[in-house]
Protein backbone atom coordinates (compact mmCIF):
# COMPACT_ATOMS: atom_id res chain seq x y z
CA UNK A 1 0.00 0.00 0.00
CA UNK A 2 1.45 2.85 -1.05
CA UNK A 3 -0.01 6.93 -1.27
CA UNK A 4 -1.04 9.55 1.06
CA UNK A 5 -4.97 8.69 0.90
CA UNK A 6 -4.11 5.18 1.79
CA UNK A 7 -3.02 5.35 5.52
CA UNK A 8 -6.16 6.63 6.53
CA UNK A 9 -8.19 3.85 4.62
CA UNK A 10 -8.22 1.25 7.80
CA UNK A 11 -9.06 3.89 10.67
CA UNK A 12 -12.44 4.90 8.44
CA UNK A 13 -13.15 1.07 7.85
CA UNK A 14 -11.70 -0.53 10.92
CA UNK A 15 -13.90 -3.71 11.88
CA UNK A 16 -13.34 -2.17 16.09
CA UNK A 17 -14.63 1.01 14.89
CA UNK A 18 -18.07 -0.17 12.81
CA UNK A 19 -19.24 -1.97 16.47
CA UNK A 20 -19.14 0.57 19.08
CA UNK A 21 -21.29 2.31 21.65
CA UNK A 22 -24.72 0.98 21.95
CA UNK A 23 -24.57 -1.53 18.26
CA UNK A 24 -21.42 -2.98 20.00
CA UNK A 25 -23.22 -3.73 23.51
CA UNK A 26 -26.29 -4.98 21.52
CA UNK A 27 -24.30 -6.88 18.85
CA UNK A 28 -22.81 -8.86 22.97
CA UNK A 29 -26.08 -8.98 24.49
CA UNK A 30 -27.73 -11.32 21.40
CA UNK A 31 -24.28 -13.16 20.75
CA UNK A 32 -24.93 -14.18 24.01
CA UNK A 33 -28.77 -14.65 24.36
CA UNK A 34 -28.64 -16.66 21.38
CA UNK A 35 -26.25 -19.01 22.83
CA UNK A 36 -28.43 -19.53 25.34
CA UNK A 37 -30.81 -21.92 22.74
CA UNK A 38 -27.75 -22.96 21.25
CA UNK A 39 -26.61 -24.41 24.51
CA UNK A 40 -30.02 -26.25 24.81
CA UNK A 41 -29.32 -27.78 21.28
CA UNK A 42 -25.35 -29.04 22.07
CA UNK A 43 -26.44 -30.83 25.29
CA UNK A 44 -29.65 -32.49 23.94
CA UNK A 45 -27.82 -34.06 21.39
CA UNK A 46 -25.08 -35.39 22.93
CA UNK A 47 -24.78 -37.42 26.28
CA UNK A 48 -27.25 -40.62 26.66
CA UNK A 49 -29.81 -39.42 23.60
CA UNK A 50 -27.36 -40.19 20.73
CA UNK A 51 -25.69 -43.56 22.33
CA UNK A 52 -28.97 -44.57 23.12
CA UNK A 53 -30.17 -43.62 19.82
CA UNK A 54 -26.78 -45.61 18.28
CA UNK A 55 -27.17 -48.97 20.90
CA UNK A 56 -31.03 -49.36 19.93
CA UNK A 57 -30.09 -49.87 16.16
CA UNK A 58 -27.46 -52.05 17.54
CA UNK A 59 -24.23 -50.01 16.71
CA UNK A 60 -20.64 -51.81 17.02
CA UNK A 61 -17.86 -50.78 19.32
CA UNK A 62 -16.18 -49.51 15.94
CA UNK A 63 -19.18 -47.60 14.49
CA UNK A 64 -18.94 -46.10 18.57
CA UNK A 65 -15.61 -44.96 17.45
CA UNK A 66 -16.75 -43.99 14.18
CA UNK A 67 -19.51 -41.51 15.70
CA UNK A 68 -16.65 -39.97 17.87
CA UNK A 69 -14.38 -39.61 14.56
CA UNK A 70 -17.04 -37.99 12.04
CA UNK A 71 -16.82 -34.29 13.67
CA UNK A 72 -12.93 -34.36 12.85
CA UNK A 73 -13.00 -36.42 9.69
CA UNK A 74 -15.73 -32.88 8.54
CA UNK A 75 -12.97 -31.00 9.89
CA UNK A 76 -11.17 -31.41 6.43
CA UNK A 77 -13.66 -28.80 4.90
CA UNK A 78 -12.15 -25.54 7.08
CA UNK A 79 -9.47 -25.12 4.61
CA UNK A 80 -12.05 -24.66 1.61
CA UNK A 81 -13.99 -22.47 3.77
CA UNK A 82 -11.53 -20.42 4.50
CA UNK A 83 -10.70 -19.99 0.80
CA UNK A 84 -14.29 -18.64 0.29
CA UNK A 85 -14.06 -16.62 3.19
CA UNK A 86 -11.03 -14.90 2.43
CA UNK A 87 -11.87 -14.66 -1.77
CA UNK A 88 -15.53 -13.18 -0.95
CA UNK A 89 -15.46 -10.94 2.41
CA UNK A 90 -19.00 -12.96 2.89
CA UNK A 91 -18.35 -14.13 6.58
CA UNK A 92 -21.67 -13.65 7.90
CA UNK A 93 -23.82 -15.15 4.57
CA UNK A 94 -21.60 -18.45 4.83
CA UNK A 95 -22.00 -18.75 8.46
CA UNK A 96 -25.64 -18.49 8.47
CA UNK A 97 -26.35 -20.95 5.37
CA UNK A 98 -24.14 -23.34 6.87
CA UNK A 99 -24.97 -23.24 10.32
CA UNK A 100 -28.74 -23.48 9.53
CA UNK A 101 -28.24 -26.27 7.49
CA UNK A 102 -25.87 -28.08 10.46
CA UNK A 103 -28.99 -27.42 12.39
CA UNK A 104 -31.77 -28.56 10.36
CA UNK A 105 -30.04 -31.57 9.43
CA UNK A 106 -31.30 -32.94 12.99
CA UNK A 107 -34.66 -33.61 11.34
CA UNK A 108 -33.89 -36.32 9.08
CA UNK A 109 -31.06 -37.77 11.63
CA UNK A 110 -34.48 -37.58 13.88
CA UNK A 111 -36.66 -39.16 11.47
CA UNK A 112 -34.82 -41.15 8.29
CA UNK A 113 -33.06 -44.08 11.06
CA UNK A 114 -36.41 -44.18 13.10
CA UNK A 115 -38.73 -44.38 9.47
CA UNK A 116 -36.41 -47.52 8.53
CA UNK A 117 -37.21 -49.17 11.40
CA UNK A 118 -40.68 -48.45 11.19
CA UNK A 119 -41.36 -49.71 8.01
CA UNK A 120 -39.07 -52.60 7.36
CA UNK A 121 -39.11 -53.94 10.72
CA UNK A 122 -35.49 -54.55 12.95
CA UNK A 123 -33.71 -56.53 10.15
CA UNK A 124 -33.26 -52.93 8.47
CA UNK A 125 -31.21 -51.13 11.86
CA UNK A 126 -27.60 -52.42 10.31
CA UNK A 127 -28.73 -49.87 7.20
CA UNK A 128 -30.61 -47.14 9.65
CA UNK A 129 -27.56 -47.14 11.43
CA UNK A 130 -25.50 -46.31 8.31
CA UNK A 131 -27.81 -43.77 7.17
CA UNK A 132 -27.35 -42.33 10.75
CA UNK A 133 -23.88 -42.27 10.94
CA UNK A 134 -23.96 -40.41 6.62
CA UNK A 135 -26.44 -37.60 8.38
CA UNK A 136 -24.56 -36.91 11.34
CA UNK A 137 -21.06 -36.73 9.03
CA UNK A 138 -22.97 -34.10 7.03
CA UNK A 139 -24.19 -32.21 10.16
CA UNK A 140 -20.58 -32.07 11.55
CA UNK A 141 -20.22 -30.64 7.84
CA UNK A 142 -22.24 -28.11 7.93
CA UNK A 143 -20.23 -26.94 11.63
CA UNK A 144 -16.74 -27.15 9.57
CA UNK A 145 -17.93 -24.88 6.94
CA UNK A 146 -19.17 -22.09 8.70
CA UNK A 147 -16.75 -22.30 11.68
CA UNK A 148 -14.24 -20.44 10.53
CA UNK A 149 -16.48 -17.67 9.22
CA UNK A 150 -17.75 -17.35 13.04
CA UNK A 151 -14.83 -17.11 14.43
CA UNK A 152 -13.17 -14.60 11.85
CA UNK A 153 -16.54 -12.22 11.92
CA UNK A 154 -16.63 -12.81 16.01
CA UNK A 155 -12.25 -11.90 15.95
CA UNK A 156 -13.76 -8.11 14.32
CA UNK A 157 -17.05 -7.87 16.63
CA UNK A 158 -15.67 -8.39 20.38
CA UNK A 159 -13.21 -6.22 21.42
CA UNK A 160 -9.78 -7.89 21.90
CA UNK A 161 -9.16 -6.18 25.45
CA UNK A 162 -12.86 -8.10 26.62
CA UNK A 163 -12.38 -11.63 24.69
CA UNK A 164 -11.30 -13.77 26.99
CA UNK A 165 -13.96 -12.63 29.73
CA UNK A 166 -16.35 -12.19 27.31
CA UNK A 167 -16.89 -15.68 25.78
CA UNK A 168 -16.17 -16.95 29.10
CA UNK A 169 -19.36 -15.30 30.38
CA UNK A 170 -21.34 -16.12 27.34
CA UNK A 171 -20.43 -19.60 27.92
CA UNK A 172 -21.53 -19.39 31.25
CA UNK A 173 -24.89 -17.95 30.61
CA UNK A 174 -24.92 -20.94 27.83
CA UNK A 175 -24.70 -23.41 30.70
CA UNK A 176 -27.89 -21.85 32.65
CA UNK A 177 -30.24 -23.31 30.16
CA UNK A 178 -27.80 -26.66 29.17
CA UNK A 179 -28.47 -27.88 32.80
CA UNK A 180 -31.83 -27.91 33.05
CA UNK A 181 -31.99 -29.01 29.90
CA UNK A 182 -29.75 -32.32 30.27
CA UNK A 183 -31.74 -33.02 33.24
CA UNK A 184 -35.14 -33.06 31.58
CA UNK A 185 -33.63 -34.72 28.75
CA UNK A 186 -32.32 -37.73 31.66
CA UNK A 187 -35.97 -37.58 33.08
CA UNK A 188 -37.30 -38.70 29.77
CA UNK A 189 -35.18 -40.94 28.83
CA UNK A 190 -35.53 -43.41 32.33
CA UNK A 191 -39.02 -42.70 32.53
CA UNK A 192 -40.52 -43.44 28.59
CA UNK A 193 -37.65 -45.50 27.35
CA UNK A 194 -37.85 -49.30 29.00
CA UNK A 195 -36.36 -52.17 27.90
CA UNK A 196 -35.40 -53.41 24.29
CA UNK A 197 -38.38 -51.80 22.93
CA UNK A 198 -36.31 -50.56 19.75
CA UNK A 199 -39.13 -48.52 18.24
CA UNK A 200 -39.58 -47.01 21.92
CA UNK A 201 -36.12 -45.73 22.49
CA UNK A 202 -36.04 -44.36 19.12
CA UNK A 203 -39.65 -42.45 19.18
CA UNK A 204 -38.13 -40.80 21.76
CA UNK A 205 -34.54 -39.88 20.71
CA UNK A 206 -36.15 -38.58 17.88
CA UNK A 207 -38.23 -36.51 19.81
CA UNK A 208 -35.46 -34.84 21.90
CA UNK A 209 -33.20 -34.28 18.61
CA UNK A 210 -36.71 -32.28 16.69
CA UNK A 211 -36.98 -30.09 20.21
CA UNK A 212 -33.17 -29.48 19.29
CA UNK A 213 -33.11 -28.58 16.05
CA UNK A 214 -35.73 -25.77 16.96
CA UNK A 215 -33.44 -24.06 19.97
CA UNK A 216 -30.56 -24.74 17.57
CA UNK A 217 -32.10 -23.20 14.41
CA UNK A 218 -33.51 -20.07 16.92
CA UNK A 219 -29.44 -20.27 18.17
CA UNK A 220 -28.47 -19.04 14.36
CA UNK A 221 -31.12 -16.77 13.26
CA UNK A 222 -30.86 -14.24 16.04
CA UNK A 223 -27.58 -13.72 14.40
CA UNK A 224 -29.37 -12.04 11.71
CA UNK A 225 -29.14 -9.13 13.96
CA UNK A 226 -25.67 -8.82 14.44
CA UNK A 227 -24.06 -6.30 11.94
CA UNK A 228 -21.82 -7.89 9.12
CA UNK A 229 -18.70 -6.60 9.67
CA UNK A 230 -16.95 -5.64 6.30
CA UNK A 231 -14.15 -7.75 5.43
CA UNK A 232 -11.88 -6.94 2.13
CA UNK A 233 -12.25 -9.90 -0.35
CA UNK A 234 -8.98 -11.42 -1.13
CA UNK A 235 -7.19 -13.10 -4.74
CA UNK A 236 -4.29 -14.00 -6.25
CA UNK A 237 -0.77 -13.72 -4.90
CA UNK A 238 -2.52 -11.82 -1.36
CA UNK A 239 -5.12 -14.81 -1.15
CA UNK A 240 -2.53 -17.96 -1.28
CA UNK A 241 0.12 -15.74 0.95
CA UNK A 242 -3.33 -15.80 3.53
CA UNK A 243 -3.74 -19.08 3.42
CA UNK A 244 -0.58 -20.54 3.61
CA UNK A 245 1.27 -18.02 6.17
CA UNK A 246 -0.28 -20.11 9.29
CA UNK A 247 2.14 -22.82 7.80
CA UNK A 248 4.94 -20.41 8.04
CA UNK A 249 4.40 -19.38 11.45
CA UNK A 250 6.76 -22.00 14.08
CA UNK A 251 4.81 -20.67 17.20
CA UNK A 252 1.74 -21.83 15.53
CA UNK A 253 2.31 -24.54 14.64
CA UNK A 254 4.06 -26.15 17.97
CA UNK A 255 0.56 -24.65 19.22
CA UNK A 256 -1.08 -26.93 16.57
CA UNK A 257 0.42 -29.77 17.72
CA UNK A 258 -0.02 -29.48 21.28
CA UNK A 259 -3.58 -28.91 21.07
CA UNK A 260 -3.34 -31.94 18.56
CA UNK A 261 -1.96 -34.94 20.58
CA UNK A 262 -4.30 -33.40 23.49
CA UNK A 263 -7.39 -33.66 21.31
CA UNK A 264 -6.09 -37.12 19.73
CA UNK A 265 -5.85 -38.28 23.57
CA UNK A 266 -9.10 -36.66 24.65
CA UNK A 267 -10.91 -38.59 21.64
CA UNK A 268 -9.69 -41.67 22.91
CA UNK A 269 -12.67 -41.46 25.58
CA UNK A 270 -15.49 -40.21 23.51
CA UNK A 271 -18.27 -42.24 23.30
CA UNK A 272 -16.87 -44.93 25.16
CA UNK A 273 -17.35 -43.16 28.63
CA UNK A 274 -21.12 -42.80 28.05
CA UNK A 275 -21.06 -46.62 27.22
CA UNK A 276 -18.92 -47.38 30.05
CA UNK A 277 -21.14 -45.71 32.27
CA UNK A 278 -24.54 -47.74 31.12
CA UNK A 279 -23.11 -51.06 30.53
CA UNK A 280 -20.50 -51.52 32.83
CA UNK A 281 -21.38 -48.91 35.79
CA UNK A 282 -25.06 -49.88 35.27
CA UNK A 283 -26.20 -45.30 35.33
CA UNK A 284 -29.59 -45.07 34.71
CA UNK A 285 -30.14 -42.21 31.68
CA UNK A 286 -30.49 -39.65 34.32
CA UNK A 287 -27.33 -40.74 35.99
CA UNK A 288 -25.45 -40.27 33.00
CA UNK A 289 -26.76 -36.99 32.38
CA UNK A 290 -25.71 -35.77 35.65
CA UNK A 291 -22.13 -37.31 35.83
CA UNK A 292 -21.13 -36.59 32.20
CA UNK A 293 -23.33 -33.34 31.38
CA UNK A 294 -25.07 -31.77 34.77
CA UNK A 295 -21.56 -32.09 37.08
CA UNK A 296 -18.73 -30.81 34.14
CA UNK A 297 -21.48 -27.71 33.14
CA UNK A 298 -21.59 -26.98 37.08
CA UNK A 299 -17.80 -27.13 37.17
CA UNK A 300 -17.15 -25.05 34.05
CA UNK A 301 -20.63 -21.96 35.26
CA UNK A 302 -18.07 -22.21 38.64
CA UNK A 303 -14.39 -21.53 37.18
CA UNK A 304 -15.12 -20.20 33.29
CA UNK A 305 -14.55 -16.61 34.91
CA UNK A 306 -11.62 -17.48 36.25
CA UNK A 307 -10.17 -19.19 33.51
CA UNK A 308 -11.83 -16.18 31.19
CA UNK A 309 -9.94 -13.57 33.71
CA UNK A 310 -6.54 -15.20 33.42
CA UNK A 311 -6.12 -15.91 29.68
CA UNK A 312 -6.53 -12.13 29.51
CA UNK A 313 -4.36 -10.85 32.51
CA UNK A 314 -2.10 -14.17 32.54
CA UNK A 315 -1.40 -15.10 28.55
CA UNK A 316 -2.65 -18.22 27.28
CA UNK A 317 0.65 -20.88 27.68
CA UNK A 318 0.92 -20.60 31.24
CA UNK A 319 -3.20 -21.27 31.15
CA UNK A 320 -2.35 -24.78 28.76
CA UNK A 321 0.31 -25.93 30.91
CA UNK A 322 -1.60 -25.58 34.04
CA UNK A 323 -4.65 -27.11 32.24
CA UNK A 324 -2.82 -29.96 30.59
CA UNK A 325 -1.20 -31.27 33.51
CA UNK A 326 -4.58 -30.99 35.58
CA UNK A 327 -6.84 -32.94 32.81
CA UNK A 328 -4.17 -35.74 32.67
CA UNK A 329 -6.03 -36.86 36.52
CA UNK A 330 -8.93 -37.31 35.39
CA UNK A 331 -8.22 -40.02 32.93
CA UNK A 332 -6.61 -42.70 34.89
CA UNK A 333 -9.49 -41.91 37.38
CA UNK A 334 -12.21 -43.57 34.91
CA UNK A 335 -10.15 -47.00 35.92
CA UNK A 336 -11.33 -47.10 38.92
CA UNK A 337 -14.82 -46.26 38.54
CA UNK A 338 -17.36 -49.30 39.26
CA UNK A 339 -20.92 -49.92 40.17
CA UNK A 340 -20.01 -49.18 44.38
CA UNK A 341 -16.94 -46.49 43.59
CA UNK A 342 -19.49 -44.27 41.23
CA UNK A 343 -18.68 -41.09 43.61
CA UNK A 344 -15.30 -41.52 41.42
CA UNK A 345 -16.87 -40.80 38.31
CA UNK A 346 -18.26 -37.39 40.12
CA UNK A 347 -14.32 -36.41 40.89
CA UNK A 348 -13.51 -37.35 37.44
CA UNK A 349 -16.20 -35.46 35.95
CA UNK A 350 -15.26 -32.39 38.18
CA UNK A 351 -11.38 -32.36 37.68
CA UNK A 352 -12.17 -32.85 33.84
CA UNK A 353 -14.41 -29.82 33.36
CA UNK A 354 -12.20 -27.52 35.45
CA UNK A 355 -9.14 -28.07 33.68
CA UNK A 356 -10.51 -28.83 30.11
CA UNK A 357 -12.10 -25.67 30.43
CA UNK A 358 -8.67 -23.75 30.33
CA UNK A 359 -7.45 -25.59 27.47
CA UNK A 360 -10.29 -24.61 25.42
CA UNK A 361 -10.11 -20.94 26.12
CA UNK A 362 -7.09 -20.57 25.77
CA UNK A 363 -7.14 -22.35 22.68
CA UNK A 364 -9.96 -20.37 21.55
CA UNK A 365 -8.67 -17.29 22.37
CA UNK A 366 -4.87 -17.96 20.84
CA UNK A 367 -6.70 -18.62 17.72
CA UNK A 368 -9.24 -15.60 17.64
CA UNK A 369 -6.49 -13.40 18.25
CA UNK A 370 -4.48 -15.10 15.24
CA UNK A 371 -7.75 -14.65 13.15
CA UNK A 372 -8.24 -10.94 13.72
CA UNK A 373 -8.48 -8.80 10.72
CA UNK A 374 -5.94 -6.43 12.57
CA UNK A 375 -2.70 -6.47 14.75
CA UNK A 376 -2.80 -4.58 17.50
CA UNK A 377 -0.43 -1.85 15.89
CA UNK A 378 -3.99 -1.64 13.51
CA UNK A 379 -2.09 -2.54 10.94
CA UNK A 380 -3.86 -5.40 8.63
CA UNK A 381 -3.31 -9.29 9.82
CA UNK A 382 -2.05 -11.86 7.24
CA UNK A 383 -4.18 -14.94 7.63
CA UNK A 384 -7.30 -14.45 9.01
CA UNK A 385 -9.68 -17.47 8.70
CA UNK A 386 -7.32 -19.17 7.28
CA UNK A 387 -5.61 -19.88 11.14
CA UNK A 388 -8.93 -21.19 12.61
CA UNK A 389 -8.98 -23.83 9.36
CA UNK A 390 -5.77 -25.09 9.58
CA UNK A 391 -6.09 -25.08 13.37
CA UNK A 392 -9.11 -27.08 12.88
CA UNK A 393 -7.85 -29.34 10.21
CA UNK A 394 -4.83 -30.71 12.60
CA UNK A 395 -6.62 -30.89 15.49
CA UNK A 396 -9.57 -32.53 14.11
CA UNK A 397 -7.47 -34.99 11.74
CA UNK A 398 -5.95 -35.92 15.37
CA UNK A 399 -9.28 -36.16 16.30
CA UNK A 400 -10.55 -38.50 13.69
CA UNK A 401 -7.25 -40.74 13.97
CA UNK A 402 -8.18 -40.96 17.82
CA UNK A 403 -11.55 -41.87 17.45
CA UNK A 404 -10.85 -44.60 14.79
CA UNK A 405 -7.85 -45.78 16.53
CA UNK A 406 -10.17 -45.98 19.91
CA UNK A 407 -12.45 -47.81 17.92
CA UNK A 408 -10.35 -50.34 16.40
CA UNK A 409 -8.17 -51.02 20.09
CA UNK A 410 -12.09 -52.12 21.13
CA UNK A 411 -12.73 -53.70 18.14
CA UNK A 412 -9.79 -56.37 18.88
CA UNK A 413 -10.34 -56.07 22.95
CA UNK A 414 -13.69 -56.78 22.98
CA UNK A 415 -13.62 -59.92 24.61
CA UNK A 416 -10.05 -59.50 26.59
CA UNK A 417 -10.09 -59.06 29.98
CA UNK A 418 -7.19 -58.94 32.96
CA UNK A 419 -7.19 -59.23 37.03
CA UNK A 420 -4.28 -57.29 38.00
CA UNK A 421 -4.21 -58.83 41.53
CA UNK A 422 -6.81 -60.53 43.68
CA UNK A 423 -9.82 -57.86 44.34
CA UNK A 424 -9.02 -56.21 42.11
CA UNK A 425 -11.14 -55.04 39.18
CA UNK A 426 -11.01 -56.66 35.62
CA UNK A 427 -9.30 -54.47 33.11
CA UNK A 428 -10.92 -54.50 29.57
CA UNK A 429 -10.74 -52.88 26.43
CA UNK A 430 -12.40 -49.21 28.35
CA UNK A 431 -9.74 -49.14 30.79
CA UNK A 432 -6.80 -49.58 28.21
CA UNK A 433 -8.45 -46.30 26.48
CA UNK A 434 -8.87 -44.41 29.78
CA UNK A 435 -5.18 -45.25 30.74
CA UNK A 436 -3.64 -44.29 26.45
CA UNK A 437 -5.63 -41.39 26.90
CA UNK A 438 -3.69 -40.26 30.57
CA UNK A 439 -0.40 -41.37 29.18
CA UNK A 440 -1.25 -38.97 25.82
CA UNK A 441 -2.10 -35.93 27.66
CA UNK A 442 0.86 -35.74 29.94
CA UNK A 443 3.09 -36.16 26.59
CA UNK A 444 1.41 -33.38 24.51
CA UNK A 445 2.69 -31.04 27.91
CA UNK A 446 5.74 -32.43 28.19
CA UNK A 447 6.98 -32.87 24.46
CA UNK A 448 5.28 -29.87 22.97
CA UNK A 449 4.41 -26.84 25.07
CA UNK A 450 7.97 -26.12 25.97
CA UNK A 451 8.02 -24.57 22.22
CA UNK A 452 5.62 -22.42 22.31
CA UNK A 453 6.31 -19.02 23.54
CA UNK A 454 4.23 -16.25 24.72
CA UNK A 455 6.41 -13.53 25.28
CA UNK A 456 3.84 -11.36 27.30
CA UNK A 457 2.76 -14.47 28.88
CA UNK A 458 3.69 -14.29 33.08
CA UNK A 459 5.18 -17.17 34.85
CA UNK A 460 2.71 -20.19 35.40
CA UNK A 461 3.78 -19.80 39.32
CA UNK A 462 2.23 -16.84 39.13
CA UNK A 463 -1.01 -17.43 36.91
CA UNK A 464 -1.22 -20.54 39.41
CA UNK A 465 -1.34 -17.69 42.11
CA UNK A 466 -3.91 -15.47 40.51
CA UNK A 467 -6.44 -18.49 40.15
CA UNK A 468 -5.67 -19.60 43.21
CA UNK A 469 -6.72 -16.49 44.53
CA UNK A 470 -9.33 -15.79 42.20
CA UNK A 471 -11.09 -18.87 43.46
CA UNK A 472 -10.64 -18.26 46.78
CA UNK A 473 -12.23 -14.82 46.64
CA UNK A 474 -15.51 -16.28 45.04
CA UNK A 475 -16.13 -19.34 47.65
CA UNK A 476 -15.20 -16.45 50.37
CA UNK A 477 -18.00 -14.50 48.65
CA UNK A 478 -20.36 -17.07 47.67
CA UNK A 479 -20.25 -18.16 51.69
CA UNK A 480 -20.53 -14.97 53.30
CA UNK A 481 -22.96 -13.67 50.97
CA UNK A 482 -26.09 -14.76 53.20
CA UNK A 483 -24.39 -13.68 56.39
CA UNK A 484 -24.36 -9.89 54.88
CA UNK A 485 -27.92 -9.57 53.72
CA UNK A 486 -28.86 -10.19 57.73
CA UNK A 487 -26.06 -7.64 58.77
CA UNK A 488 -23.66 -10.77 60.81
CA UNK A 489 -20.54 -9.66 58.69
CA UNK A 490 -19.24 -6.05 57.72
CA UNK A 491 -18.45 -5.83 54.40
CA UNK A 492 -15.72 -4.36 55.06
CA UNK A 493 -14.17 -6.68 57.04
CA UNK A 494 -14.98 -9.12 54.34
CA UNK A 495 -13.29 -6.97 51.92
CA UNK A 496 -9.98 -6.49 53.55
CA UNK A 497 -9.94 -10.26 54.28
CA UNK A 498 -10.03 -10.78 50.31
CA UNK A 499 -6.70 -8.29 49.64
CA UNK A 500 -4.04 -10.16 48.48
CA UNK A 501 -0.74 -9.76 46.08
CA UNK A 502 -2.73 -10.74 43.15
CA UNK A 503 -5.38 -8.11 43.75
CA UNK A 504 -2.65 -5.46 42.43
CA UNK A 505 -2.18 -7.11 38.86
Amino acid sequence: MSGSSEPSKPSTESPLNELKGPVLRRSLAIVTIAWMFGSVWMTTTAGAPITQFARALGASEFQFGLLTALPFIASLLSMPASMLIEATGQRKKIFLWSLMFQRLLWIPIALVPWAMVHWFGRESAPHAMAALLILIFLMHSGQAFGGPAWVSWMADVVPDRRRGKYFARRRQWGMLSAIPAALVVGWLLDHYVRGEDLETTMRWCAAIFIVACICGSIDILMFIAVPDVPKRPQGGKELLHSLISPLRNRQFLWFCAYVAVMVFAVSFMGQFVTLYMIERVRLDNMGVQIMLLVVPMTTQLALMSVWGRAADRMGKKPLLMLAGVGVTVPAFLWVFVTPELWWIGIVASILGAAFWTGIEIANFNLVIEMSDSQRADGQPQVGGSAFMAVNAIVINVAGCLGGLSSGMIAKYLKDWSWVPFEGFKAITYFEVLFIVSGVLRLASVVIFLPFVHEPQARPTVEALRFMTSNIYNNLHNAIHQPLRFVGMVDDEEVKKKQTSPMKRD
